[in-house]
């Protein structure tokens, strides 16, 4: 029997294997070390978890390094508290994004203020509580852009942040 006789169950089952295989590295390897996620608790064991760019911006006022994150990033937001995520943003430039939380609604602002402007003005994009948003934004002037995540809840919300396009030093406040 040559190779290009193998028959059709052997094909199904090596194509199974070879998904098993794939699912398998993707829960216990691929998922804790790029996302923070860890179902099995395996990740956790063999430090993947600490690989993930989500652990590094567990930090409260820590700056985080667009390139290091590539756009993602997780937030905890304990109960009762407020929490900002600030990109640099030149007039004109877009940012397109989308948040989602962990299942509960939280209050958010979408604003923007120009830099070194002590008169403490900001201008709002979008105001809601909600427990996801999607949408872009251009900066009208230069200035630090983001969001305020306020939970009013009695529980912790993780909120995952994806964002992408013309910005420069995104970071936690």
């Amino acid at each position: 029997m040559t190779n290009a006789q193998i028959p059709a169950k052997q094909l199904w089952q090596a194509t199974l294997a070879a998904f098993m295989i794939g699912l398998l590295t993707l829960v216990t390897i691929i998922m804790p070390a790029e996302y923070n996620i860890d179902p099995t608790g395996i990740g956790t064991r063999l430090g993947l978890t600490a690989l993930s760019p989500e652990k590094q911006t567990e930090a409260p006022s820590s700056v985080i390094d667009a390139t290091s994150i590539d756009g993602l990033t997780t937030l905890i937001l304990p109960a009762g508290s407020g929490r900002e995520f600030k990109l640099e943003m030149a007039e004109g430039e877009q940012v397109d994004f989308e948040w989602i939380t962990d299942g509960a609604n939280i209050h958010v602002d979408v604003h923007g203020e120009p830099f070194n402007d002590p008169s403490g003005y900001f201008n709002s994009y979008a105001v809601a509580t909600t427990n996801e948003m999607k949408g872009s934004f251009t900066a009208p002037f230069a200035g630090t852009h983001g969001w305020y995540f306020r939970n009013d809840g009695q529980q912790d919300v993780t909120i995952q942040l994806f964002f992408e396009g013309q910005y420069k030093n995104p970071h936690a406040m």
